[in-house]
């Protein structure tokens, strides 16, 4: 039996769609997000929502494995500008760097949550 991450898991089942799995993604991250930052919480979900994008845009094109940095990129170009913007808004650091630990840190979060059977 083999454990897989929340983003293994769309990744293999992105022809399903959103609607079966970013609910489960949303209230794991949302309850976290509300506990430490709560100001960041519709951020967070618009972000997870650009990662499972890219995830799923990867997994059609049969390429997910050893492709972080160009899916970091895609991420950075779908929720970038959405993700700076919040973060100055939030008064924390909002450059280059701070947006992509930002959207790492949120693939983080995913890729801790186990996949739904």
């Amino acid at each position: 039996m083999s454990t897989k991450s929340f983003l293994q898991k769309v990744g293999e089942d992105f022809k399903k769609g959103l609607d079966a799995i970013l609910p489960y993604a949303k209230t794991a991250g949302e309850t976290a997000v509300a506990i430490f930052a709560p100001e960041l919480g519709p951020l967070f979900n618009q972000t997870v929502n650009a990662v499972v994008t890219a995830e799923q845009n990867f997994a059609a094109l049969g390429s997910q494995s050893k492709s972080g940095a160009s899916k970091l990129s895609a991420v950075v170009q779908i929720a970038g500008g959405l993700v700076k913007q919040g973060l100055a808004d939030a008064g924390k650091a909002s450059d280059d760097a701070a947006v992509q630990n930002y959207i790492n840190s949120v693939v983080t979060v995913l890729n801790s949550i186990p996949a739904a059977a």
